[in-house]
């Protein structure tokens, strides 16, 4: 899936009632949209550099436990971190995955080979199209909640803009501004 565009939608153990929508392309970069649990935002990545928007990246602490609230004047301000990885990391089937012939099953008229992931509370199952290597199908379970995500578009023509320069800031920079105002 690194090497061609593609497009997903569905739900997402990010947050309760998550929604999350993707457009990916090798050279461009990917962007994603999300909203539920009172949070909406965006997220993009490229060459390894992500920036997520202040309110999503605020969510993203509240999860781990940390309490931010972005003053006004950074609500439209995207948060840049670095991975040390390429952008791909988010979407990755991990190496660990394994063979689970149960759950193979047709999605729209084509046979998928199912694998999953595992580790702890935490499980991802996914369909991926025999003979093509297309991801179709994720569906994921995280401490309860539950999404299923769905791919298509592959090869598709998607434009891409990352945020200007002006509106992105470092994540120190961003924890500055907070913890100072």
């Amino acid at each position: 899936m690194r090497e061609t565009t593609f497009h997903s939608s569905g739900t997402t153990t990010a947050f309760g009632g998550g929604k999350q929508e993707m457009w990916s392309d090798p050279e461009q970069g990917f962007r994603l949209e999300a909203s539920g649990g009172g949070t909406s935002g965006e997220m993009y990545c490229k060459d390894g550099t992500t920036y997520t928007s202040a309110p999503l990246f605020a969510d993203a602490l509240k999860q781990r436990g940390q309490q931010i609230t972005v003053p006004d004047a950074l609500t439209d301000v995207f948060v840049t971190t670095e991975s040390g990885q390429g952008c791909d990391v988010y979407y990755t089937i991990s190496e660990t995955a394994e063979l689970a012939p149960e759950k193979d099953r047709k999605l729209d008229g084509k046979q998928t080979t199912a694998v999953r992931v595992s580790a702890g509370a935490a499980e991802d199952t996914y369909f991926i199209e025999s003979g093509a290597s297309h991801l179709l199908l994720l569906e994921s379970s995280r401490d309860g909640r539950t999404s299923t995500t769905t791919y298509d578009s592959f090869g598709d023509k998607f434009s891409i803009t990352l945020p200007p320069k002006e509106k992105t800031m470092s994540m120190s920079e961003f924890r500055s501004q907070v913890m100072g105002g």
